[in-house]
């Protein structure tokens, strides 16, 4: 029914003839975007003749360029673009588009040089999307345009494509076009897909093929080999999969003239030094009716460097669509994709389709999404114009906005913006409210402009800021007293210029003896409905005590278990910070000591923390409702002023990634160890999935997030990221990805659908590393992420290669292959399909049982026997409850 209004509102204004050019841009019913790139706003919009879209003037989506005009164009089959916008100022020049947060897009740009500068000098230059470069656009001819296409999941509502200058010549673009795509459709568990190919099997004076025949407005161009024969039916074939082809592409197909060769597609890499990663799509249907004394089957094996992928005796569905692809990247230099006929099959190969794709990475994070909507809207609110206030504010640092700081952690973690200094700008007007939501704000300076009003609150209650300079305004009333308070703490307040701002508390008299009647009215108003308040909340108390029942809500009863520390409290039990245990992404954790006997790991919220207070509060919200044996326990917290930290049980062997990569003192971890270190973490994650009300995602499991207690007992930490999914009907929630890439659910990654699975897959690399001891992410390695490694090794049946050799072959192959078993399922690419954290405990607890009746030995403490008999008297449908 949504839809359908969508459609019926898109038609009315359509009707209406508005010529708006931003609504123009987002009312195609389809969701398309489309820029004819250096049309005069003027020039409103105007229907393109092949695909019957509407184009509209680039004007309103960036605010850099000038308009340009080909010498001569060879329109047919390449487009209208006579026009193109080029960029003499500025090394990044950006778009900024309005997409869908998460959704699928095929981008596709195009560039038409056309001597349009009379210099006959073709350009060469980078393309971006947000902070991460796309390609290196070398136009390679003057008349011809020259297209760059890449399938991409937009992180935000606002997506970013940027030229830059890298030499002497100067960036053009001729149209720039966005296309919504089905998420089930091109995945890749990291990074986007950039077109190398897309072709379809027609000779080559076949037709050009895109929208409105191909849904989705992909561009099919003919095969025309002249090794092959093409064939084509009149009978509609169904394409009604996602990939949805139009039926000028599948009804046709192709196979080789001799029909006892192997029909094989190749091109060659890009990257003459490592390769690319590339995976290549293959549609099918069988098109032509077979006698019934006639088979057509065959192998496809998709041909790279190291590894191939093989689909064995296939036979296309008949005038059905059918989309094979190799199922992980493949590194090749010459890509290949071979299709051979077997010895049943009478008929040759036949293919109707074929794209091939690079992944392309994109390794650096944007900055974060609310510092990068408050800067834009103090952009907006002072209508500034600066030329390099495009694109990304931090991100790369190379073109980081002038007058903007930030604070870099590492390439996956969003930078924060830090410093704004916006002296000498001309700014008029109020202070724009927007700057308080730039909550890690170290440095203000408005100085110098002519800002009017006057000096707000909200600027006292920037914890982070530790410099304002607002002088040689014209600011005007009182400074507020807060701002005065936070000067003795240590603000650095700088205001001379402003000769009509004075000290709060001073002024006129008259106006104080006005102002007084009324607020001592109010004062004694509100002291009676307190009063009254107090009254109703005692009466209310006996009444329920007297009637037995001393319900009280479950939050406070937990509270008050729990304490609050003051700052000085927390200075003095960490010895003024003496001892560091280790640093996140919320800041430094130091030893302290209760009482100088309870040894305790304390938090502490840096200043240039990108997690922050709403990551703090909900670690603490998480951790005084919930409690189990294998969740690390909070002993209690400071949130005083600007001052935040967690005080929590201190756990002495550390983190499992630190024994596991040998940097601890101690001795290897034995099979049974780790095992039991597996199934107490995966304990901890079922109690938060189904012991928990509601039930909680954790979001972040990693092997740097297992904690191990002096006897080695694990449990899970770090739950800033964590959030609650519903139950029933709703499974899942949408929400802006987090986590840590290498652990990251790729389905989530895709979807923003976050649910409890999306740990299952976290766990599952965990279990991996257990087994292996092997980096998540290594480059170095034939397969850069572990899960791909496993799999060809697992193919291969190499077991002595998977296991770490630390362990010297002490284990038992079955139990370890079983683990493999269950980390591989965990990590599936479809989270229906990956098990629940019930089942990945039940299978680690007869892995465990097993382990330890191989070798006869206790675990690792003196409770192993009475863990071993409780493990083996659990059922499958034993609930799991705090311990």
């Amino acid at each position: 029914m949504e839809i359908i209004q969508g459609l019926v509102l898109a038609l009315i204004i359509m009707a209406i003839g508005t010529t708006t050019h931003l609504i123009q841009a987002q009312s195609d019913p389809k969701g398309f975007i489309n820029l004819d790139c250096g049309l005069p706003p003027t020039a409103s919009s105007y229907t393109e003749r092949v695909t019957g879209l509407t184009f509209i003037s680039d004007a309103n989506f960036t605010q850099g360029g000038q308009l340009g005009k080909t010498e001569k164009v060879r329109e047919r089959g390449f487009g209208p673009w006579k026009l193109l916008r080029y960029f003499p100022e500025g090394i990044r020049n950006c778009y900024d588009l309005k997409v869908i947060s998460g959704t699928k897009y095929l981008i596709r740009a195009v560039f038409l040089y056309g001597n349009y500068d009379g210099l006959d000098v073709l350009p060469k230059f980078d393309l971006y999307i947000g902070a991460n470069i796309w390609t290196t656009v070398d136009v390679e001819d003057t008349h011809f345009s020259q297209k760059e296409e890449i399938i991409h999941i937009a992180r935000s509502s606002s997506l970013q494509i940027c030229l830059v200058k890298t030499g002497e010549t100067t960036p053009i673009i001729s149209a720039l076009e966005l296309r919504p795509l089905r998420h089930d459709t091109y995945i890749t568990t990291i990074g986007s897909l950039k077109l190398v190919k897309r072709s379809y099997a027609a000779n080559i004076l076949g037709d050009f093929i895109r929208y409105p025949a191909d849904v989705y407005d992909r561009e099919w161009k003919p095969m025309g080999f002249l090794t092959m024969n093409f064939s084509k039916t009149s009978v509609n074939v169904n394409t009604s999969t996602p990939y949805d082809l139009p039926q000028e592409v599948i009804s046709k197909a192709a196979t080789n003239t001799n029909v006892t060769e192997k029909l094989t597609f190749r091109w060659f890499s890009e990257n003459d030094d490592k390769g690319d990663q590339a995976i290549i799509y293959l549609h099918f249907a069988e098109i032509q009716t077979l006698a019934g004394n006639e088979t057509r089957e065959f192998d496809i094996t998709w041909i790279g460097k190291d590894d191939n992928f093989e689909r064995k005796a296939y036979r296309p569905p008949r005038l059905q669509l059918e989309t094979l692809w190799n199922p992980l990247p493949m590194t090749c230099f010459g890509c290949e994709v071979e299709l051979v006929m077997t010895q049943r099959s009478t008929l040759p190969p036949m293919i109707s389709a074929m794209e091939a794709y690079i992944v392309i990475e994109f390794p650096d994070a944007e900055t974060n999404l609310q510092d990068v909507a408050a800067v834009k809207n103090v952009r907006d609110t002072y209508e500034l114009r600066r030329i390099d206030w495009q694109g990304d504010p931090c991100a790369p640092r190379l073109f980081k906005w002038e007058g903007i700081n930030c604070s870099y952690t590492n390439a996956s973690i969003p930078p924060r913006i830090i410093a704004l200094h916006l002296s000498s700008s001309g700014l008029n007007g109020v202070i724009s409210s927007s700057i308080q939501n730039l909550t890690h704000l170290r440095e203000l300076d408005l100085s110098n402009n002519n800002l009017t009003g006057g000096v707000p609150e909200f600027l006292a209650n920037m914890e982070s800021l530790l410099i304002i300079d607002l002088g040689w305004n014209s600011l005007t009333g009182p400074i507020p007293q807060a701002l005065r308070e936070r000067e003795k703490k240590g603000l650095k307040l700088t205001i001379q210029g402003n000769p009509n701002l004075f000290p709060s508390g001073s002024g006129n008299n008259k106006s104080k003896k006005v102002l007084l009647i009324p607020v001592i009215a109010s004062v004694a108003s509100v002291a009676a409905l307190v009063a009254l308040l107090v009254l109703i909340f005692v009466f209310r108390k006996k009444t329920t005590l007297s009637e037995g029942n001393t319900y009280l809500p479950r939050k406070r009863s937990i509270f008050s278990k729990k304490k609050r520390f003051t700052y000085s409290e927390v200075v003095e039990l960490t010895d003024n910070f003496k001892e560091v245990l280790g640093e996140g992404g919320f800041g430094v954790v130091y030893y302290g000591s209760l009482s100088g006997s309870e040894p305790v790991a304390v938090k502490v919220l840096s200043e240039s923390s990108v997690q922050g207070y709403k990551e703090f509060k909900a670690e603490v919200e998480l951790l005084l409702r919930v409690h189990h044996i294998n969740l690390v326990s909070l002993v209690g917290y400071c949130d005083e002023g600007g001052h935040l930290a967690l005080i929590y049980e201190y756990m002495a062997n550390g983190d499992l990634k630190h024994h596991l990569s040998g940097e601890s003192a101690g001795s290897t971890l034995t099979c049974a160890t780790r095992l039991k270190i597996a199934l107490e973490s995966a304990q901890g994650l079922e109690y938060l999935h189904v012991g928990c009300e509601p039930p909680m995602v954790h979001r972040d499991v990693k092997s740097t997030n297992l904690l191990l207690d002096d006897r080695f007992e694990a449990k899970l930490a770090d739950f800033g990221l964590s959030r609650s999914f519903s139950v029933g009907a709703e499974t899942q929630v949408a929400t802006v990805v987090a986590g840590t890439p290498g652990y990251l659910d790729p389905e989530y990654y895709q979807t923003n659908l976050l649910n409890e699975k999306s740990d299952v897959y976290s766990f599952g690399i965990v279990l991996m590393e257990i087994i292996t001891n092997q980096y998540v992410i290594e480059r170095a390695r034939e397969k850069a992420h572990i899960s791909e490694w496993l799999k060809v090794l697992i193919s291969r049946g190499d077991i002595e290669k998977i296991v770490d050799p630390n362990l010297g072959r002490d284990y038992d192959s079955n139990t370890v292959w079983k683990i493999l078993e269950l980390a591989m399922s965990c990590v599936n690419h479809s989270s229906s399909d990956r098990p629940n954290m019930s089942k990945v405990v039940n299978v680690l607890k007869e892995c465990l049982v097993s382990e330890s009746l191989r070798t006869g030995r206790q675990i690792q403490d003196d409770d192993s026997k009475e863990f071993l008999q409780l493990t083996v008297d659990f059922g499958t449908q034993v609930t799991p409850a705090a311990r």
